[in-house]
């Protein structure tokens, strides 16, 4: 394993791993990011939504969380630096209805996120850094899911 790779969570079914300059948090459902971070809201999503048995938004009620980035909620100031590293979130309940390569398809999508979260929001004249960063961190991710035997 390598330096910074360690599991730190307290919490039951919640891995808390540090990738470096981000956290890697796998869920058994949507509840548990909020769970970790001791929050009953963030970045416009709240615990209650995440608790919902189906999302209805006719009726404004559930919320879908099958991946998530954004900054620590406790990073008031948008640092993305520690003690307040951004958080890339995979939800392993959503993650089972889906094949392999949806799965892995979905990680990219998240590294992608976190990718641009991490440059400020601005890849204009540094966007093959940044896909080549998010396909790297991917990888990352996967080869740490199959160790973990949570994907195939």
């Amino acid at each position: 394993m390598k330096q910074g790779l360690k599991i730190v969570s307290k919490l039951p079914n919640v891995k808390k791993i540090d990738m470096g300059n981000y956290i890697l948090v796998i869920g058994k459902d949507a509840t548990d990011i909020f769970k970790l971070y001791n929050v009953d809201q963030m970045h416009g999503l709240n615990l209650k939504d995440a608790q919902a048995e189906e999302v209805d938004k006719t009726k404004g009620n559930g919320v879908y969380i099958y991946g998530w980035t954004n900054y620590d909620p406790y990073d008031k100031n948008l640092t993305a630096n520690s003690p307040y590293k951004p958080f890339t979130f995979l939800n392993m309940g959503a993650f089972k209805k889906y094949s392999a390569d949806e799965q892995k398809t979905a990680i990219m999508h998240e590294t992608m996120h976190l990718a641009i979260l991490l440059n400020n929001y601005d890849i204009k004249d540094k966007e093959e850094e940044a896909i080549t960063f998010a396909e790297d961190e991917a990888n990352k991710i996967i080869k740490k899911l199959k160790t973990l035997a949570l994907i195939k």
